[in-house]
Order: structure tokens, then sequence, then C-alpha cells
């Protein structure tokens, strides 16, 4: 049993475990850079314009300007086994990452407005974190109302029909029509709701080897009218929970 605990060996063991330590100068090398952008989640008839759609109530909706306020990206440990988790508390340096989660380095805590103006598919860059080598399995996004230093606010108060998103998660407008036979109706609807959603992630792996990745989150924008009817208005439906629950798992590629 004395030469099991060797530290020695614990140690060796430890760097091999999810949350192992490698030093500082490992963690700096780490960088994982975030993004979004827009997708349909549903297939639409060819000649529909580029923010139509159809809900899961049949309503159909022409989106003419949208904002949502991605408040936070946090990644999240895949579990430990348990006999990792064992050497880890026993290295002597198993622990060393617990100094640095007073600055986050799992968690991006840059606030986004982020504009539907654009088209499908087009990159949005978030910002990147550094977090220690391991691998990651879940991301927790959260939409919130964005504060006075959320990006994006001023691209929102352009335009036409300006928007001041500070203190607000979702705006949207445009029209509906809820019957084959009805005519569209404009809508326009902001909420200060919070919702959060965890999203899998595909064996997120970051290690000296592999030092330096990146994850480009889809925001399924065609699902945030789900729910809404003739009788049931936007204002009454949870639009931003809708907006969470659109998010598509990420593709992770090589920068």
């Amino acid at each position: 049993m004395r030469s099991f605990l060797k530290p020695v060996t614990v140690g060796a063991a430890a760097l091999l475990s999810l949350t192992g330590c490698g030093g500082t100068n490992v963690q700096d090398g780490m960088t994982l850079d975030l993004a979004l952008i827009t997708a349909r989640a549903r297939p639409i008839s060819g000649a529909a314009g580029a923010r139509e759609l159809m809900n899961d109530q049949g309503t159909h909706a022409i989106l003419t300007s949208g904002f949502v306020t991605l408040g936070s990206v946090e990644l999240l440990p895949c579990a430990e086994v348990g006999w990792k988790r064992f050497l880890r508390q026993l290295s002597p340096v198993g622990t060393a990452w617990a100094h640095h989660t007073v600055t986050h380095p799992t968690r991006l805590d840059t606030a986004h407005v982020v504009n539907l103006g654009g088209e499908d598919g087009t990159v949005i860059p978030l910002g990147a974190v550094h977090p220690p080598p391991g691998r990651y399995c879940h991301a927790r996004l959260h939409f919130e109302p964005a504060g006075n230093d959320a990006q994006g606010l001023a691209a929102a108060a352009q335009g036409d029909a300006p928007v001041d998103m500070v203190g607000r998660s979702l705006h949207l407008r445009g029209t509906l029509r809820t019957g084959q036979d009805s005519e569209p109706q404009p809508f326009e609807v902001s909420f200060q709701t919070r919702a959060s959603v965890d999203v899998l992630l595909e064996w997120v792996t970051l290690s000296e080897a592999a030092p330096h990745t990146q994850l480009v989150f889809a925001l399924s924008w065609d699902t945030w009218l789900d729910g809404v009817s003739a009788e049931q208005p936007p204002a009454n439906v949870d639009l931003v929970g809708n907006v969470a629950r659109s998010v598509v798992p990420p593709s992770s590629v090589a920068p």
C-alpha cells in the first residue's frame, strides 16, 4: 500500500484524470473559442422569406426584427470515475486548479446581444475561455436581461426601429397569421425573464497535445414562437425558454 501512495505515482495518475493539474503554463496554453450561428430547425418552402416560419401550432410568422441576450456560457467537466476522483484527492497537486475558480476559467461572462438581422450560418464570435486540461461533456448557456456592458447594444439601437436591449433578454417584432384565411397581424414583444440550458458536448478534450479548439453553437430561431396561437399570443408564452431550448449541440472544430 505504501508504494501505491507514493506522490510520484499518484501525481502521474492524477495528470490523466479529468481534472488533473499540469501547472500554470499548461492552463495558459488551453484555449476554447466560443461562437454562435443562427439556423433553421424545420424545413420550409423554398418560396419562404429569410425569417418566415411556421411554428408547432401551425401559426405562420415573419420576423422583421429579433434580438436575444446570451449572458454567459459555462463549460461543465465530465463526471469523474470513482478511482480517478480518489487519486485526485490523494495527489498533492490534484486540487491545484481550485485556485483559479475565482477567475472562472471555464465560464465566459461577456454578455452578447445576438441580432437576427444577419444571414443564417454566419459565425458570431463570443470570446474564449482558458480552462484547465480535461474533458468537458456539457455547456450551460444562460439567457438573461442585458446589462449596460453587453456586446451588441449599439447594433440593436440602430436602424429604422431601434431597440434598447438594456434590461431585456428577448425582443421580437413581426407579423403573425394564425389561420389559413386570416390576415397577418403585427406583433412586438419584449421579455425580461431568464432561462438556461445544458447542452451535450461531443467529448471536448483539451490537453497539451490538443490545447486549442472551437465550439460553435446554433440557435434554431424558427422554434422561438412555438406555442403561439390564436388563443396564446406571444406575450403569454415563455419565449425565452423557447430560445434556450432551441440551442443545438455544437460542432467542435480545430481552429
